[in-house]
């Protein structure tokens, strides 16, 4: 690459140097050979000044190219640590979008509501029931029943008893529903 450069220079400055020798006081013979060879020169550096703009453009093509396959490599090695850890953990997302967004709603519901000790007022509606049941049946499954009588519907201790019917309650009323 320093040759290219080095011979479009040496170019570049024998242009120059036969263009003021021709504007010199020389004869007319030594006037049109230097008027010429400048000619000649610059001929010469227009195509090597197209090398050197084309080996650039390649250079600078090849390391976007890189430094997207790098990228691209970043990506797919990230994208393959999560898959790992999903299947470590077991929290790999496998509901369909309907029921996944009926748990995310039944979750936040979950998560406003200051103690579970209102359950009976929850359970209007049908959605409002089938998404606690799903909501309940997915941390069941995540975080285990205690966490589910402990953190969701508040009740440990002496209503340990009283938290294990309603848990009943809420998965007997999903599985009779079909949910």
């Amino acid at each position: 690459m320093a040759d290219r450069w080095l011979k479009a220079n040496c170019l570049l400055a024998s242009t120059v140097a036969f263009w003021l020798s021709a504007l010199s006081p020389l004869p007319q013979i030594g006037k049109g050979i230097s008027y010429s060879l400048a000619l000649v020169a610059s001929v010469q550096l227009v195509n090597e000044s197209r090398r050197l703009i084309a080996q650039d453009a390649r250079r600078a093509a090849l390391t976007a190219m890189n430094q997207e396959l790098e990228q691209v490599e970043i990506g797919l090695h990230t994208q393959q640590q999560e898959e790992a850890l999903y299947e470590i953990y077991g929290a790999a997302p496998t509901y369909p979008p309907e029921v996944d967004r009926e748990l995310k709603t039944s979750l936040e519901h979950l998560y406003k509501e200051p103690s579970a000790d209102r359950a009976d007022e929850l359970q209007t509606s049908t959605s409002e029931k089938k998404a606690l049941y799903l909501a309940v049946k997915s941390l069941i499954e995540v975080k285990g029943k205690t966490y589910v009588l402990e953190k969701v519907l508040c009740l440990s201790g002496g209503q340990w008893q009283k938290g294990e019917q309603i848990l009943a309650q809420i998965l007997e009323e999903g599985r009779q529903n079909e949910w």
